[in-house]
């Protein structure tokens, strides 16, 4: 099967490259067939997307009381074909992770009974807090592996009262 999201894809990845009509001809009937000269640009847009489109978004609620973190709601790009959901924890005060599937499907894939075809490899995140409670975050992520580092007006590692948006790429 081909790549399709959460992997970062190319034209060549869907077969767009040096896509012409036949013998330079438009298709027969423009109102049921495509024209390749502007179905093939389109596919290669697509798939640029899909170098920089982010593939994990959460909001969380960092608390003091308890020590932890709990994922308030979640996206993915693999939300419509892969049920796991991510698991929070505490490593330390101020510093929690996020791990998500090892593997994942994608939602076409899935649709054949072809599961968990794709390996979560995470570039970056990033993450701000939200609301009245002041908090400073840095974020990272190594493969499905999401580390956040809640820091105080004092920036010292702090366990958080803060609700704060965690999005990883």
């Amino acid at each position: 099967m081909t790549n399709y999201l959460p992997d970062r894809d190319s034209g060549s990845s869907y077969g767009a490259l040096n896509k012409l009509n036949s013998q330079n001809l438009p298709p027969s009937n423009l109102q049921t067939d495509w024209d390749n000269t502007t179905l093939a640009p389109a596919i290669c847009n697509i798939a640029g997307l899909t170098q920089v489109s982010p593939r994990f978004v959460c909001r969380v609620k960092l608390a003091t009381s308890t020590g932890g973190m709990s994922i308030l709601s979640w996206y993915s790009v693999w939300n419509g074909a892969t049920g796991t959901n991510p698991v929070a924890s505490r490593s330390s005060t101020g510093s929690y992770t996020i791990t998500l599937p090892t593997t994942v499907s994608d939602e076409y894939n899935a649709s054949f009974n072809v599961v968990g075809n794709h390996t979560v490899a995470l570039l970056g995140a990033t993450g701000a807090s939200e609301g009245t409670t002041y908090c400073s975050l840095q974020c990272s992520a190594v493969g499905n592996v999401i580390t956040v580092n809640s820091f105080n007006s004092s920036n010292v590692l702090s366990d958080s009262t803060s609700i704060a948006l965690i999005v990883a790429y």
